[in-house]
Order: structure tokens, then C-alpha cells, then sequence
């Protein structure tokens, strides 16, 4: 049967983008030179933000479909970073987080930002999504290592009578430091997918997605960051002899003012009307 490219089967599309997150996942634990039960634990207080903040485009646009009796889901909340100020100008959000030390940054911003009207649920979705409902849901930056994209996107549609957001960035976060991964490991590295797999995704299940692009400049990173951040994408304990090659590497990307913490980001903002099949 001839493969089909102008009208592709979700559920193929789904299988290979199943293929690229275990291939990745495989690979990094293989090599990874440390362990740690929860991820985020070690950075989760830089994903937080102030929950009113002024000058940043995308949230601006979720805040435009905001009102009092509105209801919001936020799958993958993190911090707070979208989730918090959404519910300063909405009925009610339901942020959904498994890191417990995300839950934990996520209770302590809300409670001193004042907000009451948040529930943390501590799921793995799309565990809970038949038991939600409400008018606009969002999951920023938490697709690309996602093993099962359908039925994720499923349960998002599931959970949403008016629209679906998703935001995520060009390329996945752990891309830009192939090259690092390359010098220091020992082998090339399985790239995650992004937005452009997204999009084609979206389209393949029939959506007609709303695509808004933002570029964003990256706040100047100290260089004891850019380490810890590159460190932390390889994997590596620190000073182990393959930490130590990549701090040499980092010292020549840092002459040369040229390393991915450094660049622009560009970040999407996807919408769709949800399924009525779901």
C-alpha cells in the first residue's frame, strides 16, 4: 500500500511520534550519570513568574478569552507560570501537575500572589480527563516527551467545550545541546518532536489549528547557569570525567558568545476547536 503524505493516518503519525520520545528515553538512560525520582526538583523555583506581569504577548492573548465565568485547565501547570494569572481573571483553573516539587512551587506562588480559585491536581494525563469539563484548556510545553500524543490530545479535547491551546517552542527544549551531546557522549542524539510535528498532527486528526508565532530574546544567562542547564541536559554528575569535557566545551561556546541559552527562542501558540467526537 502506498504510503500516504497529503493525507496521513493520525494514528501512524501518533506511532512515530511514540518512536521518537522512546528512542530519546531509551538513549538517556543508557547514559544518564545521574538519578533523580522527580525531575524538576532541582530547577522548579525558575518557573515562576509574576502571576501579573505585563509585556508578554502570548499570555495576553489567553487572557483576552478570559472573564468571570470562565474555566480553565491547565495540563502541565509547572510554577504557575500561565495557570496563575488566568485564574486572576477567570472563574476557576484546574492545574494539573505530577511533579510534586512543581505542586509544591505552584501552592506556595498561588498563596502569595492571593489566588484562591486554583485546583492542583496531581495527575498524569490524560489520567481524570473524563471527569472534566470546561470552556478552554492549555498544555504549554509538555508535548514533546509525551509517549501516547493521541490520546493525550484526546482527553485534552475531551475535558474542552470551546477551545484547545497548546504552546510549545520550534524545537524541543533538549535540542540545541546535540552537538555538546555528540562531543561528550559519544553518539548522535534523538531529537524529540516539536511544533512542526505537532501541527502536523493536529491536521492529520482534522483540527483546522490556529497558529500564532511569538520570538522571544533570551534574558542574559550567568555562565555558572548555561553550565548547570547543559549539565543537566547531558545527564552528567557534576565533575565527572565527562562533565569535565563539557565545561571545556562550554569555555570555547562562551568565547565565541555562541551557545543555545543565548539565542532567541521562537514560541508557538496553537488553537483548536475541540473534537465533537470526544
Amino acid at each position: 500500500m502506498t504510503t500516504r503524505l497529503l493525507r496521513p493516518d493520525p494514528q501512524a503519525l501518533g506511532a512515530e511520534w511514540r518512536d521518537l520520545v522512546v528512542a530519546e528515553r531509551e538513549q538517556t538512560e543508557r547514559l544518564r550519570e545521574w538519578h533523580e525520582a522527580d525531575y524538576y526538583r532541582p530547577v522548579a523555583r525558575h518557573f515562576v513568574e509574576d502571576p501579573r506581569r505585563a509585556g508578554d504577548e502570548m499570555l495576553n492573548e489567553l487572557r483576552s478569552y478570559c472573564a468571570p465565568d470562565v474555566t480553565w485547565l491547565d495540563v502541565g501547570a509547572g510554577g504557575g507560570r500561565n495557570a496563575l494569572p488566568l485564574a486572576l481573571l477567570s472563574k476557576q483553573v484546574i492545574a494539573v501537575e505530577p511533579s510534586q516539587a512543581m505542586q509544591e512551587v505552584l501552592t506556595d506562588t498561588a498563596r502569595d500572589a492571593g489566588i484562591d480559585n486554583l485546583e492542583i491536581l496531581p495527575l498524569r494525563w490524560p489520567a481524570g480527563s473524563e471527569s472534566i469539563q470546561v470552556d478552554y484548556s492549555l498544555m504549554a510545553h509538555v508535548a514533546y516527551d509525551i509517549d501516547e500524543i493521541n490520546p493525550f490530545v484526546d482527553g485534552l479535547e475531551r475535558a474542552t467545550r470551546k477551545r484547545c491551546f497548546a504552546s510549545l517552542m520550534a524545537h524541543a527544549p533538549s535540542s540545541g545541546f546535540e552537538s555538546l551531546w555528540e562531543a561528550v557522549h559519544g553518539e548522535q542524539r534523538y531529537t524529540l518532536p516539536a511544533m512542526r510535528e505537532f501541527l502536523h498532527l493536529l491536521l492529520a486528526r482534522g483540527a483546522t489549528p490556529d497558529v500564532r508565532i511569538y520570538a522571544r530574546d533570551v534574558q542574559p544567562h550567568e555562565p555558572d547557569d548555561i553550565r548547570a542547564s547543559a549539565r543537566r541536559r547531558l545527564w552528567l554528575s557534576e565533575g565527572s570525567e565527562k562533565d569535565l569535557k563539557l565545561q571545556g566545551l562550554i569555555d570555547e561556546e562562551l568565547k565565541r558568545g555562541d551557545h543555545i541559552l543565548q539565542r532567541r527562542l521562537v514560541v508557538s501558540l496553537i488553537s483548536w476547536e475541540p473534537s465533537t467526537t470526544n
